[in-house]
């Protein structure tokens, strides 16, 4: 059995994966002595001045392959992945909803 199989056995079906809802960025600055302590020491860390950009992400999907949900994400801080920098995922948290 293939990864695609197991995948549509656990409920999500075939991609592409679409979900509906709404979400708020909430983005900050966080001191990159922090933020190292949760990123991998094999990516680097975009600083300026001491800092780098975090925050969270929370989610509220209305419709999902997998239902009703909501979800917090984590944002431990920007990392750089050439040729561009991307938002490292710290802790990815979701909540289903009855």
């Amino acid at each position: 059995m293939g990864v695609r199989d197991a995948n549509c056995l656990m409920g999500y079906g075939q991609p592409p994966w679409i979900f509906k809802g709404s979400a708020l960025y909430q983005l900050h600055l966080v001191k990159a002595e922090t933020a190292r302590a949760f990123i991998p020491k094999e990516l680097k860390l975009v600083e300026a001045f001491g800092y780098t950009l975090g925050g969270f992400f929370l989610a509220k999907y209305e419709d999902s392959p997998v239902g009703v949900f909501d979800e917090l994400v984590v944002i431990a801080g920007l990392v750089w992945d050439p040729p561009t920098s991307c938002a490292y995922v710290f802790h990815p948290l979701s909540s289903c909803i009855v």
